[in-house]
């Protein structure tokens, strides 16, 4: 199983598979930095990871760097190592404190789920691990990045997250696509209408020739999503969906689970990774066209959470990609369909019981 994708001769783009293999070299990073470091994530706990970000980052600070941390208040609870790091000089701010007065109580679904890292004019960390001891032995998407543009698109957005913490986002005036370059930057707000990863990523499955290949944590998604895969196996595409055989969270695997036959008879190939929990958030079509960042695929993501994914046709990021999915494969096994017709009841009530909130799951 390899953890980390790079082709020798291009250092620019570098894909982690491994938390921990990425966690070193983002600390080798952050000590290397020379003007700021900006880091935005959605869990950031108490724990060995925690407390060496942390301890890095207010050794920076202290140093005179500018270190900006935004955490989301329910994702990341309060600890007093976080208020010491403050002390010592970075700003530390708590994305949308929970609310428990009506009716404002139902805003705290509106969580930053956003997993990003800016270091100097430069660098730019994006993909889907948290910063959590129990998340190391997971496998992941990280895609560290040396462009000055692209940096320097993230930084916009990173400060204008910042400086809005506290404040309800307009999907209209806050979220367009951002095109740099070769890429595109796709920010999701919460928008029962509005809702840009999403119908971007059926834009691209719209529009596949030969491949789709998927990987996401949490499988739970509407109608939209079932329509657009099946009309692409139709054209002759091959649709590939890798998901944990066993996620961290197994209120989402129960539900689920009730839809997993409806995809297979469509013709969608399941993938089941069975070498713990797989954690990656990836999209890459006719291998020419990736995507890579913080959504699932899954309700929550697109309806309630702040997220954000870089996508383009870059042939290098691509090729990284390919390759992390076919070694991702061979960590798997297919849907075994008497296998899940034979799943324990107690699984199927619990999922049926759990539907009608599915959407929150």
């Amino acid at each position: 199983m390899k953890t980390i994708f790079k082709n020798d001769e291009k250092t620019d783009y570098i894909l982690y598979a491994s938390s921990t293999s990425w966690l070193s070299r983002l600390l080798q990073d952050i000590e290397n930095a020379k003007s700021y470091i900006y880091i935005e994530t959605f869990r950031l706990r108490d724990d060995a990871v925690g407390r060496s970000l942390l301890t890095a980052l207010a050794r920076k600070a202290q140093q005179g760097i500018e270190v900006k941390l935004l955490v989301d208040a329910f994702g990341t609870p309060r600890f007093p190592m976080l208020s010491q790091t403050a002390q010592k000089g970075v700003d530390i701010r708590f994305f949308k404190r929970l609310v428990f007065l009506f009716p404002w109580f139902w805003q705290n679904h509106e969580r930053t789920h956003r997993k990003i890292a800016l270091i100097d004019h430069q660098l730019l960390h994006i993909g889907s691990a948290n910063y959590t001891e129990y998340g190391q032995q997971w496998r992941e998407s990280i895609l560290r990045i040396e462009n000055e543009a692209l940096a320097q698109a993230f930084k916009k957005i990173f400060l204008t997250h910042f400086s809005h913490y506290r404040k309800k986002f307009n999907p209209l005036n806050y979220y367009k696509i951002i095109h740099v370059d070769r890429f595109c930057i796709i920010r999701e707000t919460p928008s029962i209408i509005h809702q840009k990863a999403k119908n971007y990523f059926l834009q691209l499955i719209r529009e596949a020739k030969e491949t789709i290949m998927l990987i996401s944590p949490y499988f739970v998604t509407g109608s939209r999503l079932l329509t657009s895969l099946s009309r692409a196996v139709k054209r002759g595409v091959k649709v590939t969906i890798v998901i944990p055989e066993k996620s961290d969270v197994r209120a989402a695997d129960y539900v689920r689970d009730i839809f997993l036959k409806n995809f297979y008879k469509k013709g969608i190939y399941f993938q089941m990774f069975t070498k713990g929990n797989i954690h990656a958030k990836l999209l890459c079509v006719d291998e020419k066209i990736f995507s890579i960042g913080s959504t699932n695929f899954d309700y929550r993501s697109f309806r309630y959470m702040h997220e954000i994914n870089l996508a383009g046709e870059d042939p290098d990021i691509c090729s990284l990609i390919v390759d992390y999915l076919k070694d991702t494969l061979s960590l798997c096994v297919p849907f075994d369909l008497k296998k899940w017709q034979n799943r324990p009841l107690y699984q199927k009530c619990i999922g049926w019981l759990l539907y009608p909130v599915r959407k929150l799951l």
